[in-house]
């Protein structure tokens, strides 16, 4: 398993400051060292200037490197700050904070062997070189409290990092089990108003629908009856099973079961006797999305018979990379406006505003080259 290398002082203060603190201890680490051998060009003293070049180029290197995943340039450099840090403590005792700091880091960010590895590195180095000089072992047994000082540090702190990240597993965890509880929840609330919407509204326009039939019989049956009475009834009978298939409709839509745009639009033209035309990839929408294109729609529709009766109307569905959209055209009005046209109050294409406006579509209406138009469009899923 790999860990992250991040120390938790990064998690808290941030890289940038925990990067300032490591240079500002390499700083004074290497103050004092030098305090220590007083750099010359004797060979002891310029072997020393050189080790310490080379474990501060090591340092700075795991700084600026352990942010990466999966590299092994970090590692790399630890085992060779570790190395000539311990071979450095010879000439400058303080110099086996190289090798600690390179196993603290080491157990943090990788397996526990790889540390041991990273300390027997220093060590052997730490041995060599006091042998070299004449020292005696000392220095290693400092050395190696140093290091295993960094490594039970090292431990207490990948511990800290893997509860951390536990936790905030465990947090994840809870967040989404709650938004599909919240989800469950509102799909409870969808069927149950549909079925509520099934019962009272479809119900109730059924039997009116019944009633109309048998009233139609009386009329059929009754001799004075005037055509214009027969027209009106037909009307009627026709308002009605319209308002039985809108119910029809919004019960699948609360239940997400939709029939596809196209087959819906394609129904409204007819019943609206507008052209409909669709070209496009037509890929599923969203039952919102959908629903909110067919109301478009149906209220462009329901204008021109109240502004524009007669109208010739051309309904375009276009199916784009990017977005679906619903053109609804219709020419100048045949005929002046009906009796209905004073009716509403502007709040037809307000409302469809604002339904399109929460799945992110948008809504316009205004004159075109032969009369009027209307364009509604959503974005399509990702």
């Amino acid at each position: 398993m790999t860990l992250r290398s991040e120390l938790p002082l990064e998690q808290v203060a941030g890289p940038g400051l925990a990067t300032a603190l490591n240079l500002a201890s390499l700083g004074l680490l290497v103050f004092g060292v030098v305090s220590q051998f007083r750099p010359g060009l004797g060979g002891p003293h310029l072997a020393a200037g050189a080790l310490l070049v080379v474990a501060t180029s090591a340092w700075l290197g795991w700084v600026v490197t352990r942010g990466r995943p999966g590299s092994w340039v970090p590692v790399a450099a630890l085992a060779v700050m570790a190395c000539t840090g311990g071979a450095l403590a010879a000439f400058a005792p303080l110099a086996l904070v190289f090798p600690a700091v390179a196993t603290l880091g080491t157990t943090i960010a990788s397996r526990l062997p790889l540390a041991v590895a990273v300390i027997t590195a220093g060590m052997t180095a730490t041995l060599v070189s006091s042998v070299a000089v004449g020292h005696d072992l000392a220095v290693v047994l400092g050395g190696l409290a140093a290091c295993f000082a960094g490594m039970i540090t090292g431990i207490s702190r990948r511990q800290g990092v893997e509860r951390a990240e536990h936790s905030a597993r465990v947090a994840t965890e809870t967040a989404r089990a709650e938004v599909e509880r919240a989800r469950a929840e509102l799909l409870e609330e969808r069927n149950h108003l549909a079925r509520e919407l099934h019962d009272v509204l479809a119900h109730t326009l059924s039997a009116l629908s019944l009633q109309l039939e048998a009233f139609g019989t009386v009329v059929d049956a009754e001799p004075g009856a005037g055509e214009a009475v027969r027209a009106q009834l037909e009307r009627t009978r026709h308002l009605v099973r319209e308002g039985l298939d809108e119910a029809r409709g919004a019960v699948r839509a609360l239940r997400e079961d939709v029939r596809p745009l196209a087959e819906q639009l394609q129904g409204l033209c007819a019943r609206h006797q507008a052209r409909f035309t669709s070209a496009g990839d037509a890929s599923p929408l969203g039952p919102r999305a959908a629903l909110g294109l067919y109301r478009a729609t149906q209220e462009a529709l329901t204008n021109v018979v109240k502004h524009a009766p007669g109208a010739s109307t051309t309904v375009d569905l276009r199916y784009e990379p990017a977005r679906v959209r619903v053109t609804v055209d219709n020419a100048t009005a045949a005929a002046p406006p009906g009796p209905l046209a004073r009716s509403g109050g502007g709040y037809g294409l307000r409302g469809i505003a604002e339904r399109l406006a929460e799945v992110g579509g948008t809504v316009q209406a205004g004159p075109s080259h032969a009369g009027w138009q209307v364009v509604a469009e959503v974005p399509r899923p990702a």
